[in-house]
């Protein structure tokens, strides 16, 4: 027994993006993030990771961890198209150590595109910076649009990624 296959048109959202859709150059926007001392307790639990830096004792400088980053990319690429896939390649880069209560702004851009095995990668930078315009920390991502080969029709409905912009 054969299993047709098909790759989603629609969820939530509305239609989603197609690879023809993303351009090389598009620019995804840009956000202000602030880093909280709840947002460095989230990262801690998440990664299981606890070391000192990140619960300094008697008045020291709080740092966030690196993997801290991962996420404002992401929701800049949600917010200029909509997208599902799966995230295939992250290269990052930390310039600064990032305190609780730094607010950094968060750019990024495609940067290329290509088909591979019958499926659509889309590749997208991002960059945060402080306050007085240093460079915090560089992000380079690859993702493959759909699990399923770019020959497959779309037609189907499915479900969003549970991303909440307007609690991001």
């Amino acid at each position: 027994m054969t299993t047709a296959k098909a790759r989603v048109l629609e969820d939530a959202k509305g239609r989603r993006a197609t690879f023809d859709d993303i351009a090389v150059g598009q620019t995804l926007g840009q956000m202000e993030w602030q880093i909280t001392d709840e947002l460095i307790d989230l990262q801690c639990q998440l990664d299981q990771d606890f070391d000192p830096l990140f619960f300094p004792q008697q008045g020291g400088k709080r740092i966030a961890p690196p993997q801290i980053t991962y996420r404002p990319p992401r929701w800049l690429i949600s917010r200029a198209y909509n997208v599902r896939g799966l995230f295939v390649g992250w290269e990052m880069e930390s310039f600064r150590a990032i305190e609780a209560g730094t607010t950094l702004s968060v750019s990024g851009k495609i940067i290329d595109k290509y088909v591979k095995k019958e499926r659509e990668f889309i590749v997208f930078e991002a960059e945060g910076r402080d306050a007085a315009g240093h460079l915090v920390f560089r992000t380079r991502r690859i993702h493959v649009l759909d699990f399923v080969e770019r020959s497959a029709p779309r037609s189907e409905a499915g479900i969003d990624s549970g991303i909440k912009p307007e609690k991001i």
